[in-house]
């Protein structure tokens, strides 16, 4: 830097001699004009910036797609016709955590990232799945064994009533029969009746013979070896007749114990089966097989709908606990979840048209606003740009993504972007939009 206390010319005409002190007094003059130049510019520059920066500009802007401004209307009105947001890309059904209860470990896995999959199919199998298995293998053998015992009872019992079903019939049939003899004994000609008459025709020649043998005019027709025959042989019709009642008093008697027995028989082979039947238990061998499926079933971990494989956060040994073991989501739909400031919330509708960006997407997305969700609550996404507002509060508002689209987006699940809604627009069909929302 010169010195500045060298003399500075008053412009008047050199003297003879002082041209090298003009020329060196005229390069001091133009080093010291810059110098303070340089300083008005970078003071200019700093105060430009401050100014800038409290205003809250947004120089970001540069950076932007150009958009269609109409020439013929004011800028504000056209910056009123977007509403910008933070969104992310979520499949619309959400994106599912697939977790097993603590206590086991990973044993296999079964599908690979990327994999679609259908409901039902097996993700992953834990450690405890053999032993539960085994358990319920155990537990199907002794109800398959107490069906058997109880089938082989049944039949038995079934072969032991069928018996004393027939045993009573004989001796309903016995008795019947008793009966049926003793009417017809009892009847004219029957063997008691004829008996019964014996012994009355018997009795009434002893009673004959007995007075005869009083009469004195008789007395010597009837001797007493006569009359002691007559009394036996009265005596033995009289036996014989009581004895054939006897008998057949006690045929219909037999037959009537006979069925009695019987009948007796067949309720006790009735409440041996009853019996049988309720202490093999089978309810609560049941009840105790479907409590072991379930166990086998938490050592299966199967998917809950269909849809693909987005991320395995395990490998084999890993422990089960609180942390997902894999994520998977049906993608086939796709949405953006946009933060929507509350002061623009009363220009979005549902059916609004909306474009979405992101450096990650070559192209960009476009989709409807098909649900606008009454929750306001802060922000959970952070702006790129530093000079945003964070003390604000928004509301969410789901974008359904296009059909043509939905594949891109599938390939950036949970990425941040930048949403522009077009507040200006119509609204597209309510009901084509009311059927995207998740």
């Amino acid at each position: 830097m010169p010195s500045f206390n060298q003399p500075i010319s008053d412009g008047s005409p050199p003297a003879i001699g002082t041209k090298v002190t003009e020329s060196r007094t005229d390069t001091q003059r133009n080093l010291l004009r810059r110098f303070f130049a340089g300083k008005r510019r970078r003071a200019a520059f700093c105060f430009g910036g401050l100014f800038f920066a409290t205003a809250g500009c947004d120089l970001t802007g540069v950076n932007r797609p150009d958009q269609s401004v109409d020439p013929s209307q004011p800028t504000q009105t056209v910056a009123l016709q977007r509403v910008m947001a933070l969104g992310t890309l979520e499949p619309r059904g959400g994106v599912l955590s697939v977790m097993a209860a603590p206590g086991d470990r990973v044993a296999r896995i079964l599908v690979e990232p990327g994999q679609e999959v259908s409901a039902g199919t097996v993700l992953m199998e834990l450690e405890s799945l053999p032993a539960r298995q085994l358990e319920l293998n155990i537990a199907q053998t002794k109800l398959d064994e107490a069906k058997r015992r109880i089938a082989a009872e049944r039949a038995a019992g079934e072969a032991k009533l069928q018996v004393a079903k027939s045993s009573l019939e004989q001796a309903e049939n016995k008795l019947a029969d008793a009966k049926e003899q003793f009417k017809e004994s009892k009847a004219d000609g029957g063997e008691l009746n004829l008996l019964k008459q014996a012994a009355e025709l018997g009795q009434r020649r002893l009673r004959q013979l007995e007075a005869a043998s009083r009469d004195p005019s008789r007395q010597r027709l009837v001797s007493e070896n006569s009359l002691d025959a007559e009394a036996l042989k009265v005596s033995e019709a009289q036996a014989r007749y009581e004895s054939a009642l006897r008998n057949a008093e006690k045929a219909i008697d037999d037959g009537r114990f006979a069925v009695d027995s019987a009948q007796q028989e067949i309720r006790a082979t009735e409440l041996s089966l009853i019996a049988a039947e309720q202490s093999a238990s089978l309810e609560s061998l049941k009840q105790q097989i479907e409590l072991l499926k379930l166990n086998v079933a938490t050592s299966r971990l199967v998917a809950p709908t269909k849809g693909r494989v987005l991320q395995i956060d395990a490998t084999i040994g890993t422990a089960t606990g609180v942390a997902p073991l894999m994520h998977m989501a049906n993608t086939s739909e796709m949405v953006c979840v946009a933060e929507v400031n509350v002061a623009d919330l009363g220009r979005i509708q549902e059916g609004q048209t909306a474009v979405i960006r992101s450096p990650a997407l070559k192209e960009t997305i476009e989709g409807t606003v098909s649900r606008i969700h009454s929750l306001i609550a802060a922000p959970t996404l952070a702006s790129p740009y530093p000079m945003a507002a964070v003390d604000r509060y928004s509301a969410d508002v789901v974008i359904a993504i296009n059909e043509e689209d939905a594949q891109r987006a599938s390939r950036f699940i949970e990425l941040q972007v930048d949403v522009e809604i077009d507040a200006a627009g119509k609204p597209a069909n309510a009901k084509v939009a009311a059927t995207s929302k998740p």
